[in-house]
């Protein structure tokens, strides 16, 4: 249902008005827009997906939008769930800068009623006052503490060398080293390109100039 809603969202006008998301959902097709951040002593270098940009002329990513369906909350069991959906929410849309998340609001039949948008730096005044709210400050200390973690662990440049990390709730990050496994995801020509010269080729040189014989 999402990414039917994304595709019909961002699909052209008719000529008498109203989207027209003719074909098949392509969930492989996607725009990323790649970010330099930092987050304490860290220099964050990351890519993002966005889902769709607002037309208004304004820099990205205040111009970005992320899309996103929910079922309508009618019981207090669905407001609760809903209010801790938007922890990842928020997540996902806070170190990208994607400002707002527009949100279509689903019916039982699976059909979208009503949307919705909530800015990113307000999501967190709808759950404060719950009992175990998240807290944007604990999320952000626990990534810093990771990333203290693991730029303690992970010490050895090495392409074929991947180190994986697991958390559960209640237990410290473990992590293991894998050499030449599944787990390798950068492909051998683009390390290979990676370390070859990225200075340009230089024109060859003149020769000099011969005086003329006397």
């Amino acid at each position: 249902m999402g990414y039917k809603f994304e595709q019909y969202m961002c699909a052209a006008e008719r000529a008498g008005g109203g989207a027209a998301p003719g074909g098949v959902v392509n969930t492989n097709a996607a725009y990323c827009t790649v970010l330099r951040a930092r987050l304490g002593p860290h220099s964050l270098l990351f890519a993002a997906e966005v889902d769709c940009a607002d037309p208004a002329p304004a820099p990205a990513p205040t111009r970005y939008v992320e899309l996103k369906t929910t079922a309508t909350p009618t019981v207090s069991a669905q407001h609760r769930a809903f209010r801790r959906k938007l922890l990842k929410w928020w997540a996902q849309s806070f170190l990208p800068g994607v400002p707002r998340v527009v949100t279509g609001l689903r019916e039982p039949d699976g059909s979208v009623a009503a949307l919705e948008t909530y800015e990113t730096a307000a999501m967190f005044q709808l759950v404060r006052d719950d009992p175990g709210a998240w807290q944007p400050a604990a999320c952000m200390n626990f990534a810093l503490a990771f990333l203290d973690f693991l730029s303690h662990v992970v010490t050895q440049d090495d392409p074929r060398l991947v180190t994986l990390f697991a958390w559960e709730p209640g237990c410290h990050v473990s992590w293991t080293r894998h050499r030449d496994s599944d787990y390798n995801f950068l492909p051998t020509w683009y390390t290979e390109a990676l370390t070859q010269d990225p200075s340009p080729p230089q024109p060859p040189q003149a020769p000099p100039n011969l005086a003329a014989p006397q």
